[in-house]
């Protein structure tokens, strides 16, 4: 039940609000909330006639936590959000996260894609910003003047969108990276080679991560660039189609898109394998002390084995060592489960029948499902015994007997 004194206080501070004597609504409205914190009303005439656009949206934020569908908070929240961003621009951290949280909330605020056009890091991030105001409105002069600033700029400073080296000229590959940056030639990375793969790994992983706090096109399209150098096909078209449908998206991809799905990677060819070598098995985990124990007891039943602690490496070992005889996945990984994982081995012709077991600390039915419907071929269960461990794989890729 609502405070009595605190109710009256609000309808005082309403007949003050009514009268324009502002200082006595304050007074009567922070008395109000100091009496009855969960009344909502309150706190909107608070937010109302707030001394400054902080306390206005803490006021807007205190009102949802009480009513999350409180339809007039909601609804002035993003200007908020816009005002106080406006209010500390000099902290541009945080002024930027207030826009970023705005535009969330309304897509379509166009003064808040202004405002984060003007506080952002890098030209071509701006052009996208102030793309997406002109969408909104297309007779926005502060925006058409500012794009045409911001593209000018963008193109007398160019940076790699992978690993941000900077130069004058830019060209089809990076100096630096040795990465190929354009969809013009699908072919081009059948063969790419990255300078330094763990450069080009890294940017990927920061370029991930960037697009989940703020997507944009140059974001995604560099992130799906990164992934074709590195012979991550699939993810690196799923990249690049995410970029097609963002704000600001350069209007070629969609076609080179298509030119890169029509292409068929080459397969390599295999170095025919000695009849009595001992079969590959490749081992995925993110734990150096599971990988470790995996191997003894494979090495010791004459088994060679090679080691990856993700996704990603495990890509790069298919690369530089070819397809083994049989991959272990562990289930929990952090960059790419081995769901995830075993599905891309799935869909890719050279590793489509190469047997799958995963490593996995849960002995459910759901577990089993999920890997079955993943494409595995079996499933072991950690802690694991060893001999279990070696007659599931002894079951999928034996050892050749000594001849």
């Amino acid at each position: 039940m609502a405070h009595p004194q605190a109710v009256t206080f609000l309808k005082a501070g309403i007949v003050a609000a009514r009268a324009g004597d502002k200082v006595e609504m304050r007074s009567m409205l922070r008395q109000a909330t100091e009496l009855d914190p969960g009344n909502e009303s309150a706190w909107l005439w608070r937010a109302n006639c707030a001394d400054t656009p902080d306390e206005s949206l803490d006021c807007l934020r205190r009102a949802i936590a009480i009513n999350p569908n409180s339809q007039v908070a909601r609804a002035g929240l993003p200007d908020a959000m816009v005002r106080a961003a406006v209010a500390c621009a000099a902290d541009r951290p945080r002024a930027r996260k207030l826009l970023e949280e705005a535009t969330a909330l309304d897509a379509r605020h166009e003064v808040a894609w202004l405002w984060r056009a003007g506080l952002a890091d890098a030209p071509d991030q701006a052009v996208a910003y102030l793309r997406r105001v002109l969408t909104i409105n297309p007779d926005n002069a502060k925006a058409q003047a500012g794009l045409a600033r911001c593209e000018a700029e963008a193109a007398r400073v160019w940076h790699c969108p992978i690993c941000a080296a900077k130069t004058n000229n830019p060209r089809p590959t990076c100096a630096s990276c040795q990465c190929v940056l354009t969809l013009e030639d699908p072919a081009a990375f059948d063969a790419a080679r990255p300078a330094d793969r763990a450069v080009v790994e890294a940017a990927a992983k920061r370029l991930h991560a960037a697009l989940r706090q703020s997507p944009t096109a140059p974001g995604a399209f560099g992130l799906g660039l990164a992934y074709l150098n590195l012979g991550l096909r699939e993810q690196g078209v799923e990249a690049v189609r995410a970029a097609t449908g963002q704000a600001g998206a350069n209007p070629q991809w969609p076609a080179q898109l298509d030119a890169l799905l029509r292409h068929r990677p080459a397969r390599r060819p295999q170095e025919p394998r000695p009849a009595a070598a001992k079969p590959l098995v490749l081992v995925v985990d993110d734990s150096a002390t599971v990988r470790k124990m995996v191997a003894v007891a494979l090495a010791a039943a004459g088994y060679r084995v090679g080691e990856a602690d993700s996704g990603v490496a495990a890509a790069r070992f298919v690369q530089d060592s070819g397809v083994p005889g049989l991959f272990l996945l562990d289930v929990t990984m952090p960059d790419m489960d081995g769901y995830t994982l075993c599905k891309l081995l799935r869909s890719n012709p050279e590793t489509a029948t190469t047997p799958v077991v995963f490593l996995t600390g849960k002995d459910g039915l759901l577990s089993k499902l999920r890997g079955h419907w993943a494409g595995a071929s079996d499933y072991v269960t950690k802690p694991f015994d060893p001999q279990k461990l070696l007659a599931a794989v002894g079951k999928l890729l034996p050892v050749p007997a000594a001849g």
